[in-house]
């Protein structure tokens, strides 16, 4: 895809780099949200075959490269959703900004757009698995999907791990995700490797 050519950082940051830091836990739980085409979701099932991932990418562009990617590595633990994530499921509109490296649901730019019915993580069964890692880069819906974490916390795996990219168009302030998450118990902090702004957080 051309904007991929000039920002590959899409696969850097994720599966070179591993921004995400997924390579130093063991989770048998893996949610992507923001899959973009696949680098993240790939580099996770590589590296914990045994762990269970879900991919969520609404753009039909980005998740049909995903599959086509899931599928030259032969991952058989990668589950592909084609829908945006919120809080509540409610009907959004999905928008491509510029070139489409960042379409999102919150900032809206003039490229394509559409409605779309969003899923909550409530598609998900949690109940079989003992460790959830959660990566988040949504292009801003970020606040609202840690909100219903925090909501859903005694229907969650007893250890979660977050690692989200934050975005500065988020309507939830950082700092108040922050006083959130380690008001649920977690242990929370920002970090910003590659000049890009990132939460991690852990409950165990």
């Amino acid at each position: 895809m051309p904007p991929l050519r000039s920002t590959w950082g899409e696969v850097f940051e994720p599966a070179i780099a591993d921004v995400y830091r997924v390579r130093a836990c063991v989770p048998d739980l893996i949610v992507d949200v923001g899959a973009n085409i696949g680098a993240f979701s790939c580099f996770a099932a590589h590296t914990h075959p045994k762990a269970y991932v879900h991919a969520f990418e609404p753009s039909i562009t980005h998740a049909d490269l995903l599959a086509e990617n899931v599928a030259v590595n032969q991952l058989h633990n990668v589950t592909l959703h084609r829908a945006a994530v919120t809080k509540d499921g409610r009907e959004v509109v999905f928008s491509q900004l510029g070139a489409g490296g960042a379409s999102g649901i919150i900032l809206h730019g003039n490229g394509p757009s559409a409605k779309l019915q969003s899923v909550s993580l409530d598609c998900i069964d949690f109940t079989k698995s003992h460790t959830l890692f959660l990566k988040l880069d949504c292009e801003g819906a970020e606040g609202e999907i840690i909100e219903w974490l925090c909501a859903h916390l005694p229907e969650l795996p007893s250890t979660i791990i977050l690692a989200c990219e934050y975005h500065d168009w988020c309507p939830v302030p950082r700092e108040e995700l922050l006083v959130t998450l380690r008001s649920h118990g977690f242990e929370a902090e920002h970090r910003t490797p590659f000049d890009e702004s990132y939460l991690f957080a852990q409950r165990t």
